[in-house]
């Protein structure tokens, strides 16, 4: 098959051009201000990130309780409890 590049038709090319100038006048359309307004959740899961974020990573009052209760002797580790919570966490 022999392809002939000297008798190509540009037909389209000009509806090409109508198509671009037609988009550079919708370009000097008058400008649309957006507007966003917030919503009482999204102020409140803010405020609540920003509580996240300033407290502490570790609690160190749970952790000096559970350290005093080991010493003490009165930590009591119960299987049953340890495998059902590990149980139910899995099945979500």
């Amino acid at each position: 098959m022999r392809i002939d590049l000297n008798n190509i038709s540009f037909h389209g090319l000009e509806a090409d051009e109508k198509t671009r100038k037609a988009g550079s006048k919708a370009a000097t359309a008058p400008n649309v201000e957006d507007k966003t307004s917030l919503s009482v959740d999204t102020l409140n899961i803010s405020s609540l990130k920003a509580q996240a974020l300033n407290s502490p990573q570790v609690r160190q009052d749970k952790v000096e309780a559970l350290r005093q209760s080991i010493q003490n002797g009165d930590y009591k580790v119960e299987p049953d409890k340890i495998a059902q919570a590990i149980m139910d966490r899995n099945q979500r």
